[in-house]
């Protein structure tokens, strides 16, 4: 009987250890929101708005260092606020960072998007409990290579993963 309460005890002091590290490898708390659109980017649809925030939503949370919150609560948060959001002010990222309850709210602008071959977005990272902008950044990207056409899935292909992988590798330097 002593064995069995042994075992017992040990069991759940293991499954304890287990699961402490797992929380710790998830990540800290950030919200990926809708980047809003310049003029240079007016080619830019709804469906390649949608494309860039939940592609960059899943390669953050890719890295296990980021946790990012559930994309479709941030879009119905963020909609009625979005150019303050992604703005010159944190404020607003800041507040809606505390409405979902997360550390971190990425928030950005599509500077240009020309369907034939070329991005360049601004993103920043910004710390919900300082209220403080940790990292703004730029990034442009041409094709990788030759484009055939200006359809959508080319452009994601060619020129927006790159530019997301480019992105999430400056976000992971500021971690």
């Amino acid at each position: 009987m002593k064995n069995i309460f042994t075992a017992v005890i040990l069991g759940i002091a293991l499954a304890g250890i287990s699961f402490a590290q797992g929380a710790k490898s998830q990540g800290v708390r950030t919200a990926v929101v809708e980047f809003s659109v310049g003029a240079d980017a007016s080619g830019m649809t709804d469906q390649a708005k949608f494309g860039l925030q939940s592609q960059l939503s899943a390669r953050l949370n890719n890295t296990r260092r980021f946790s990012v919150y559930d994309m479709r609560h941030t879009r119905h948060a963020s909609q009625a606020n979005l150019a303050a959001i992604n703005g010159a002010s944190a404020a607003a990222a800041v507040r809606l960072g505390k409405q979902v309850g997360v550390a971190y709210v990425v928030t950005g602008n599509v500077q240009e998007y020309n369907t034939n071959g070329s991005a360049t977005v601004k993103f920043r990272l910004v710390e919900v409990a300082t209220g403080k902008v940790k990292y703004s950044g730029e990034i442009s990207q041409q094709a990788v290579t030759k484009m055939y056409g200006t359809g959508a899935p080319e452009m994601q292909a060619k020129v927006m993963k790159p530019l997301i992988d480019k992105a999430t590798s400056e976000l992971l330097a500021q971690l």
